[in-house]
């Protein structure tokens, strides 16, 4: 459908141009020809590669929340890990330091 209509306004502006210089020159001669051939012949290239990466996310997105899933339920303990990391060992010293406001 897209490309129909992209034809239609090509052959719209190729008479257009028809109507205003009836007598091509022999630079014209076949111009419509070669640019026609050109167009056919990069719409049967295929798909672009930055399309196929566009498509391809959603894979990539469902690999990367299974690999967080399987490490997240292999990994024991991961809450006292995270409060030591973050407190560096220090809870109690750090609870008083928070109650006494020093």
């Amino acid at each position: 459908m897209k490309n129909k209509e992209a034809d239609e306004r090509l052959d719209l502006l190729f008479a257009k141009a028809r109507a205003a210089d009836p007598g091509p020159s022999a630079r014209e001669e076949g111009f419509e020809g070669r640019l026609m051939a050109k167009l056919r012949e990069q719409r049967g290239e295929g798909t672009p590669w930055y399309l196929w990466a566009w498509r391809s996310v959603p894979l990539f997105t469902a690999v990367v929340l299974v690999l967080i899933t399987v490490c997240g339920a292999q990994t024991p303990g991961t809450g006292a890990f995270l409060s030591h990391s973050l407190t560096g060992g220090y809870e109690e010293s750090t609870l008083v330091s928070y109650y006494t406001g020093e």
